[in-house]
């Protein structure tokens, strides 16, 4: 499976902080979406506060590319705050080099 026709649409959430939403679409298929926000404003560094990625697309590597995406424009912070899956795909990352501790 090629990831090469998808696109992310972000915005900005009105809120107490910098947060925005990141739509994940593959060709016209919406795919999943995160929810992330700025750590202090004056940095640009992010937290992703949550992933999800629908149920028929997830173990593809959409998740991954989303993270990759949001590491081309902001240095990415994490909280560790996973589920169990959330923490074998974290952990994943870490070790194929994606994310570093």
């Amino acid at each position: 499976m090629t990831l090469s026709k998808m696109y992310f649409e972000h915005s900005f959430l009105l809120g107490d902080r910098d947060t925005y939403l990141c739509r994940i679409y593959d060709e016209e298929n919406w795919v999943g979406h995160c929810k992330y926000y700025r750590i202090q404003e004056e940095y640009d560094e992010v937290c992703i506060e949550y992933i999800h990625i629908d149920k028929n697309y997830r173990k593809r590597g959409y998740a991954t590319a989303l993270v990759k995406e949001l590491q081309s424009k902001y240095g990415l912070k994490w909280d560790y705050s996973f589920t169990g899956e959330g923490r074998k795909w974290y952990d994943t990352l870490v070790k194929k080099g994606v994310v570093s501790v």
